[in-house]
């Protein structure tokens, strides 16, 4: 090969996030976050420094050339007729789908995702004060598809206005079709969607799939959509942040535009016009390598899972270089999965940061010297026969994820004075377990207010109360000493991993939906800056809070349990405060 991708850069100390998160070294190089392994272009990389010798690094706004470099490109590579005037240049993707949700929606108004799909975009979801509306994809014997009929119910909601499209669709790297195009942009047509279409991996294209811009659908389709691009991912190039999204409705160009200025969005640092330009002008042939190793190495992932792991099914690679792995098969929960993969120093990217239905499923970034992504594999390799071995010697852990009509055996638990307890003894008549987070919680602190209230009414209705926390039984007597029923403490989590009470997906998706919270920022979240509760949901949105051993992250789940230890009732929370009314359970447990 005339360029380099088979060198294992160190990079150590450098400032690298993807590296730094996880304390990343030559031996152990982070698979997870989309950025490549692999040295700069040289193109790219002689017209930086060129750049740099003879120019002065001021104030830059796009040349001529630069325009004339994003055109030439798009209409080679992509057969896709760009017009000056349809720009708007942003430092990434991100900022563009924000510019653009605040363009087309109003805080309140609902955007449409088909899940799983890129975590950020529940993020700049929420940011905006956006709803968020799932539609779930349907894999098809490890090929994804769109469920058209659920789509089209979210898309004739009111409230739905916008809808976040990955094309290529990350993570499960699928290259729609232009007849799936055609029918995902006429849904959305029809009821007043606007299509935000993030076609970052538009160049990492295998051979033999053919992509689709989607303003190339038709003349319909284009006055109905954005169409965001970047060099980045193709000749990783994030650093530099440069993107460019075209818009060619001149009415929402103009209001995009004019968003932009309010974001204070201007000009592009002056290396960003310099890499997009030699990239596009100078780097072809150095993607059309990049493309034979990436596909080369799917193939060798393929076989290694095929040859030692045959329950595990890869998802046909089209585009991105990033290969969507189903793991179910193997027998763990995703959790026992990333403590397997991380306890053996292998960081890819969890399956459930892509939300629920990704659960089961691992991302693989494939753009890396063949010797690292080898040297993974052993790793997966080592993780799971760790595991498998630990089960033959101590029993594989019970867990299971309760339905109504379960029979529960083997609870034994511990209280603030008891310990040992065996609930198919202690149980006199049908009792509600909540399972909710750490004591010292303002959310867990409200949550047993509320049972408190709600005590009396379940007892009347000839029911039980117990509730668990992550606690110790110190803690627990430090903060609740008026509670009128048991309080379970489990400060390892293991009633909990025994009935799969999972943590959320992401920080992000704790929040992602719920009432309380949509009512507590009220369109702006901004609005926690002047609650008293920002000191409760900062800590769990941007970190920074030591919360020491509890699960940050925890959602509760409440469940119902007959003398019997038949379940009656399950409620496994999707956020934070998705909490069951005792009305709503009495009602239930009624039909």
């Amino acid at each position: 090969m005339k360029y380099d991708f088979v060198s294992i850069p160190d990079r150590a100390g450098t400032g690298s996030s993807k590296w730094d998160a996880v304390g990343g070294t030559v031996e152990h190089v982070p698979l997870s976050v989309a950025d490549m392994e692999y040295p700069t272009a040289p193109p790219i990389k002689e017209a930086l420094v060129k750049l740099v010798q003879n120019n002065i690094l001021g104030y830059a706004c796009p040349t001529e050339e630069y325009f004339d470099a994003t055109i030439s490109w798009m209409k080679r590579r992509h057969n896709f007729d760009v017009k000056k005037e349809w720009f708007l240049s942003t430092p990434g993707v991100i900022p563009a789908l924000s510019i653009l949700i605040q363009t087309v929606t109003k805080p309140g108004d609902a955007i449409i995702l088909l899940t799983p799909v890129y975590y950020p975009f529940d993020m700049v979801t929420i940011a905006n004060g956006r709803r968020l509306v799932y539609s779930k994809l349907l894999n098809v014997d490890g090929r994804y598809e769109i469920d058209y009929a659920d789509l089209t119910e979210k898309a004739k909601l009111p409230e739905a206005k916008a809808i976040l499209f990955s094309n290529p669709h990350n993570p499960v790297s699928r290259v729609w079709t232009r007849d799936e195009l055609e029918r995902v942009g006429n849904i959305c047509c029809d009821n007043g969607v606007f299509i935000i279409s993030d076609e970052i991996h538009n160049d990492l294209i295998m051979k033999g799939v053919e992509h689709t811009v989607f303003a190339n659908v038709s003349d319909r389709i284009k006055q109905n959509c954005a169409v965001c691009t970047a060099p980045s991912k193709t000749f990783n190039l994030a650093g530099v942040q440069c993107s460019n999204a075209f818009i060619p409705n001149d009415k929402i160009r103009a209001r995009a535009l004019t968003t932009s200025m309010l974001n204070m969005n201007m000009h592009l640092n002056v290396f960003a016009y310099e890499a997009c330009k030699a990239a596009y002008n100078h780097a072809e042939d150095w993607l059309e390598e990049l493309l034979d190793v990436i596909k080369s190495n799917a193939e060798y992932v393929e076989d290694f899972m095929a040859e030692h792991f045959p329950a595990v099914k890869c998802s046909p690679l089209e585009g991105t270089y990033l290969q969507w792995i189903d793991v179910r098969g193997l027998g763990l929960t995703h959790v026992e999965m990333r403590r397997a993969l991380e306890g053996e120093k292998l960081f890819l990217d969890n399956g459930e940061m892509f939300g629920e239905a990704g659960r089961g499923y691992q991302r693989i970034n494939l753009a890396c010297a063949r010797e690292t992504l080898e040297r993974a594999m052993q790793h997966f390799k080592t993780a799971v026969e760790k595991v498998y071995k630990s089960w033959e010697e101590d029993g594989k852990p019970p867990h299971t994820t309760l339905k109504v009509g379960d029979k529960i055996d083997n609870f034994t638990y511990d209280t603030t004075k008891k310990s040992g307890l065996e609930l198919a003894k202690t149980i006199k008549r049908p009792t509600l377990i909540a399972f909710l987070r750490f004591a010292e919680c303002d959310i867990t602190k409200a949550m047993v207010d509320m049972l408190k209230r709600n005590c009396k009414l379940l007892k009347m209705a000839g029911m039980d109360l117990k509730v668990v926390v992550q606690s110790c039984a110190g803690d627990v007597n430090a903060v609740y000493k008026d509670c009128s029923f048991d309080i379970i403490v489990d400060p390892d989590g293991k009633l909990y991993d025994r009935f799969n009470v999972f943590e959320s997906n992401s920080a992000i998706q704790l929040v992602a939906g719920d009432e309380s919270f949509a009512h507590l920022i009220g369109g702006d979240i901004r609005h926690l800056y002047d609650d008293d509760r920002f000191d409760t949901f900062a800590p769990l949105l941007i970190g920074g809070v030591d919360f020491g051993e509890h699960r940050v992250l925890q959602l509760p789940a409440f469940f119902v349990v007959d003398k019997d230890m038949t379940v009656r009732y399950v409620h496994y929370s999707k956020t934070i405060g998705d909490m069951p009314t005792a009305k709503g359970i009495l009602a239930s447990l009624k039909k």
